[in-house]
């Protein structure tokens, strides 16, 4: 008996998942998890990179023709760059979700294909949703096969190596393939993985562009396979596949064991700070102490931060670079910028990541005081967990210190569901009125109940006035 290939095992289980199958508190979070999506996606389309991404698009005409979708809070493209666009516009503003064993951004290569497959089909609320659940798991769990740290390693972002699987099974469970349908658009998928760090050197925007791109080319995978193109059905585990290519070859068993046990979208965090992962909990931390102690950027001798290793060559060096941050990208990515935030303003939103704080004085002297260390025993426990520590000297000789396992927004420390709603509404209040932020808002609640139409019908008749 042939023994099935990873693409094999993992297609049936995505074309086989239903609604039913996934306990409530799951789906319940699935919601709250699109709703943080459909924030970020808002927000994400009112700034300079959304204004680049929309003259390309026009320039090629991607809104013309007879069939087109929605893109959250602006006006309908075809199908394929309304995935783009959306994935984009989410990822842009480092506020989308999290997967810390897989550390990558699962909703920006899911949600997008999902949102543009299901208005296509007429979906179901209850089919959106399990093809949602199922974009989760199928990326997570080729990030946890691929092992975080060797992928980073190689220079590469794990969110679009994985993301177009993501997307192709999201697609091809919306549009009805067969498991080898899927199959073969895994396979396909295989060729499109792509994204490197350099941006890191210059605060460049091609991580902004990595899901978008990542979301584009797995609905085109998916629609490949349907129209009868092959791909290779040892797309992970193949003497050239995936696995080899990016990450780990000897973790192809993460790739299929246990699924949905628990389903990796449970297993997924909440940004409540404009950043990278690596600074979320390091932020809570700074809050939590300049807080308690009643610090101010004055009191301030030296601060010490304990990370994994692998946050050093992402938000601790270049040296220069981070303790000087020329742009919001650098920002985003700076550890030493972001204990300034937390000491000097306690808070880390999108407007900290912005003129006048970026030049603020008081959080550059704080973040010249900041040193990160490499933690081994925290090495022990990443990625499963992302430890982080900060210490505070201050002028006057205390020495104060605080840690942490489970940053803000955690599983095991989730945003509540006020702080949820709060979220998207402080995001996308900036492109939608009070009125369409409620239809949004009816529209994922009632997501069960009442079909993928209000929903799609509440982000697509807005942003065109």
């Amino acid at each position: 008996m042939t023994v099935p290939s990873a693409s094999q095992t993992l297609a049936a289980w995505v074309t086989d998942l239903r609604c039913g199958d996934i306990d409530a508190a799951t789906v319940d979070y699935a919601k709250q998890l699109l709703l943080d999506h459909l924030g970020c996606a808002a927000r994400g389309g009112t700034i300079d990179t959304a204004d680049a991404v929309g003259r390309m698009l026009a320039a090629i005409g991607a809104d013309e023709g007879t069939v087109l979708t929605a893109v959250v809070a602006k006006r309908p493209l075809r199908p394929e760059w309304a995935v783009f666009a959306n994935g984009v516009h989410a990822h842009s503003i480092e506020l989308d979700d999290t997967h810390s064993a897989s550390s990558l951004h699962p909703a920006v290569v899911t949600i997008p294909a999902a949102l543009a497959t299901a208005e296509l089909q007429g979906s179901s609320g209850q089919d959106l949703l399990a093809a949602i659940v199922a974009g989760y798991e199928v990326s997570c769990r080729i990030g946890r096969a691929l092992d975080p740290q060797q992928v980073y390693a190689k220079g590469f972002h794990p969110t679009p190596i994985v993301g177009p699987f993501a997307a192709a099974a999201v697609t091809a469970k919306l549009l009805g393939l067969s498991a080898g349908e899927l199959t073969h658009a895994f396979g396909i998928a295989a060729s499109q993985s792509a994204g490197r760090l350099e941006f890191f050197s210059d605060g460049a925007w091609t991580k902004r562009l990595h899901p978008g791109w990542a979301s584009h080319s797995g609905y085109l995978a998916a629609r490949l396979a349907q129209a009868g193109f092959t791909g290779p059905a040892l797309a992970f585990e193949g003497r050239d596949g995936l696995l080899r290519g990016y990450g780990s070859a000897d973790r192809a068993d993460l790739l299929t064991t246990g699924l949905g046990a628990p389903f990796e979208l449970a297993e997924t965090s909440v940004k409540p700070y404009a950043c990278c992962r690596y600074n979320q909990g390091p932020i809570d931390l700074a809050i939590a102490l300049a807080s308690e102690h009643d610090l101010g950027p004055a009191d301030i001798a030296r601060v010490r931060v304990g990370v994994v290793s692998q946050a050093i060559p992402i938000v601790a060096e270049p040296a220069e670079r981070k303790l000087a941050p020329a742009n919001d990208v650098d920002a985003q990515f700076s550890l030493p910028y972001a204990i300034g935030l937390g000491i000097v303003l306690r808070k880390a939103t999108l407007d900290e990541y912005a003129e006048p704080a970026l030049s603020s004085p008081e959080v550059r002297s704080v973040a010249s005081k900041v040193s990160a260390e490499a933690r081994p025993d925290f090495d022990e426990r990443f990625p499963g967990l992302w430890p982080a520590e900060v210490e505070i000297t201050t002028v006057d000789g205390r020495t104060l210190r605080m840690q942490t396992d489970y940053a803000k927004g955690d599983p095991q420390n989730r945003l509540s569901y006020a702080e949820m709603r709060e979220k998207f509404r402080s995001l996308a209040a900036v492109a939608l009125s009070d009125g369409e932020l409620d239809a949004v808002e009816r529209a994922v609640a009632s997501l069960e109940d009442n079909g993928a139409g209000p929903l799609i019908a509440s982000i697509g008749a807005v942003g065109v006035r």
